[in-house]
């Protein structure tokens, strides 16, 4: 049995369930948008993740994703005063299904916003 057959045979609410909560709780250190977003500020954090169900769409084991991505961008925090400001900006990601258990295999963020 292929992996698009054992996915396939999920009801698409769990897919889409599974892969939000994959998605929600990903860590972003480990793919590409983390370095686009670590350029923002001295220390970056991510607050949150908010997947929109509606803007997934899964082909046989794959899918692909839109997201919000909060995160709090501090500046000067070896100072008394540093400035901490928050920001969300657009990001798209990719996976596939290993089993029944999404992966997500790529996470993009759109920064260009903050240097308009």
């Amino acid at each position: 049995m292929t992996r698009a057959s054992t996915a396939q045979r999920l009801p698409r609410a769990k897919q889409i369930n599974a892969i939000v909560d994959a998605m929600s709780n990903a860590e972003l250190r480990r793919y590409e948008a983390w370095s686009d977003l670590a350029r923002l500020s001295f220390e970056t954090t991510v607050d949150g993740i908010n997947v929109d169900p509606a803007g997934i769409i899964v082909t046989g084991d794959k899918f692909v994703g839109l997201a919000a991505i909060y995160v709090a961008l501090k500046y000067n925090s070896g100072l008394r005063r540093g400035l901490e400001t928050s920001d969300t900006f657009e990001g798209q990601f990719e996976g596939h299904f290993e089993g029944k258990r999404p992966v997500i295999d790529k996470v993009t963020v759109d920064t260009s916003p903050f240097y308009e």
